[in-house]
This record gives structure tokens, C-alpha cells and sequence, in this order.
């Protein structure tokens, strides 16, 4: 049977069971994103009919005893754009120095899916899950989001991870929340875990600043650890106005890789926003890549709203999040739907 129909089924099997649990805390949600775009970069122009990260899912509270919650959630990615994408698996190669996972373009792949436990001790995650440091401080400071302009062109990809095979624990402190993850990478013998991950981040809100504090260690090969740090400011200037600052280190065996920052704002006008950023990540062997743009929202209606975005780099400041080679201009709009 081929995967797409056995993820299918399993979806319908899913929801079935939301449907017939006991508790009225379960849910089938989802998003869907498509934008029409001009694109240009070093190798040519091209009109673009895309999807950018849609998805749908189930998640939800199962019955509790005392004080313990046991929670779930389960999410897919789906392309609404292209049914020509298969679903085979993504390659990767983690016993190789310096090696990533190999992106390929998939109809429908797994995102976030856990099981856990919460208390007045804390919260408990296994499974797959945005790592700690992935979550520190985003939502201040990426105002792009799933566009052509996220802020993942800027902010390192290797290091801003969904973690697979992993366990996380949060528990509130002060003011703020502390998350710490392990991930065990390639958890086979032969293997000796691969590829695993340790990261740690401090979220804390004071008054109109946002503060996100984060570190977080990548095996890459067997004396080679990537590491990553990364601090993030969030300013409520009005109570329309929004601005968040970015800055990240990130580094192999303790040699500075890279240097990145952004800055992004935000003003709301009643259903409309206005939104603009600038990033830059400064490599040490090589030109400075970076990224602006500037967006105008418009919310139709709870579930609907439109965009219009404009955005530019040097180098390749749209390249991870927009796939543009070198010097790239996009002009595009959006369409975002949630349910």
C-alpha cells in the first residue's frame, strides 16, 4: 500500500478515536497556506503557485486521574499545491561529518508528534517536537512566518530543529518557563546515537518585554559538536506596536561560524497589519547573506486573512526559506485559511 494512503487511513482512524473519547478536549485543527508570487534570483524569474507549510492534525487532553494531564498531538504537513510530491521518506545520513538531513520535497510529512504528562511539576514531551531553543523567544520576533521571508533564511537552520526520537521537560520558574530537550539522534547500536542534541532555553515575560535565552549542542561527528546560542528581545512600544530583536552565535568545536541578527516590526491597524524585517547572517569564510521585506495583513475573517509581501536579499538571504539563489527579489500574495 503505498504511504500517503496508509497515512490517510491512519488520519481517518484518528479522528474517529477524537471523536468518540469521553473528553470534549480533542480536536482536529489545520492551516492552509497558498501564495501566488513573481520570483527572480541568479538563475532566472518564474511565476510560483505555492504552499507553504499547510498542515492539519489532532491534539487534546484524554481523561485524567487527580491532578495529572495526559495530552497528545499529532501533525502532518501536507503540500496543497503540487499533488505530483510523493511521500517517500526524507534521506539522511547522520555518521558522516558535517552531515544534515537532505531535503526533498514531500506532499505529506510528519511535523510535531508527541505523548505526555502535565503537573504542578512541570510538563513532560516524548516524541517529536520543536526543540527548546527552536521555540525561545520566536513568537517576539518572527512576524514572517511559513513565507518567503521567515526568518529561517537568517536564523540557522541546523540548529532551529523540529527534534526527532526526543524528550522534553518545562517546568514555570519566576516569570518565565525553563525547557530542556535530549534528543538521541540515530538511537541504534551501530550507530551510537548519531547525531543527538541537547538543548536548554529560558522564555520569560516582563511587563512589555519578552525575553527568549537559548543554547543548544549538535553532535556532527565523533570530535565535532555544533553549538548555538541565541537571545531574543521582544518590545511592546504601543499597544499596536510590536518590535523584536535577534541575535545568534553559532559555532563548531567552539569556532565562530556564524554571526546572525534580525530585527522585525510589527503595527497593528485594526483588522490590517504592517510588517517589516532586515536580517543579516555574517559568515566568517565568506560575504554576508541578508534579507528585507515588508508585508501588509489583512484579516476577512476569523479564519481568513490575505497578504501582500515584497521582499529582497543579497547572496542567499532568501535562500532557506524561499529557495532564491544569490541576489533574489519576490513579490507575492497569500492566502492563509485555519480550521
Amino acid at each position: 500500500m503505498k504511504p500517503l494512503k496508509i497515512n490517510l487511513i491512519l488520519l481517518a482512524l484518528a479522528s474517529t478515536l477524537v471523536a468518540q473519547t469521553a473528553t470534549a478536549e480533542n480536536s482536529v485543527y489545520g492551516k492552509g497556506h497558498v501564495s501566488v508570487a513573481s520570483i527572480e534570483d541568479a538563475n532566472g524569474k518564474a511565476s510560483a503557485i505555492s504552499s507553504h507549510s499547510s498542515r492539519f492534525g489532532v491534539k487534546g487532553n484524554l481523561s485524567q486521574e487527580g491532578s495529572t494531564q495526559v495530552f497528545y498531538k499529532i501533525e502532518w504537513q501536507v503540500d496543497i499545491s503540487d499533488v505530483s510530491k510523493d511521500s517517500s521518506s526524507t534521506s539522511i545520513d547522520l555518521t558522516a561529518p558535517g552531515s544534515a538531513e537532505t531535503k526533498t520535497s514531500h506532499h505529506f510529512k510528519s511535523r510535531n508528534q508527541y505523548i505526555g504528562l502535565k503537573d504542578s511539576w512541570g510538563e513532560l514531551r516524548l516524541g517529536r517536537d520543536d526543540s527548546p531553543y527552536k521555540k525561545a523567544g520566536k513568537k517576539a520576533v518572527e512576524f514572517f512566518s511559513d513565507t518567503y521571508a521567515d526568518y529561517n533564511s537568517i536564523v540557522d537552520k541546523g540548529q532551529d530543529v523540529r527534534a526527532d526520537s526526543s524528550m522534553s521537560y518545562s517546568v514555570k520558574l519566576g516569570s518565565g518557563k525553563i525547557s530542556l530537550m535530549r534528543a538521541t539522534g540515530n538511537d541504534t547500536t551501530t550507530a551510537a546515537n548519531a547525531g543527538d542534541m541537547t538543548s536548554f532555553a529560558y522564555d520569560a515575560k516582563f511587563g512589555a518585554l519578552t525575553l527568549g535565552l537559548a543554547t543548544q549542542k549538535k553532535y556532527l561527528a565523533d570530535t565535532n559538536y555544533e553549538t548555538g546560542t541565541k537571545l531574543v528581545l521582544g518590545f511592546k512600544l504601543a499597544k499596536a506596536t510590536k518590535l523584536g530583536l535577534l541575535h545568534e552565535t553559532v559555532s563548531d568545536d567552539l569556532t565562530l561560524d556564524d554571526n546572525n541578527t534580525l530585527i522585525s516590526i510589527k503595527h497593528n491597524i485594526g483588522r490590517d497589519a504592517v510588517k517589516l524585517v532586515y536580517g543579516s547572517k555574517s559568515h566568517v569564510s565568506a560575504e554576508d547573506d541578508t534579507m528585507t521585506a515588508l508585508a501588509y495583513d489583512h484579516k476577512l475573517t476569523k479564519a481568513a486573512t490575505v497578504y501582500a509581501l515584497y521582499a529582497s536579499s543579497t547572496n542567499d538571504g532568501l535562500k532557506d526559506s524561499g529557495g532564491l539563489s544569490g541576489d533574489a527579489t519576490v513579490i507575492a500574495g497569500g492566502l492563509v485559511v485555519t480550521f
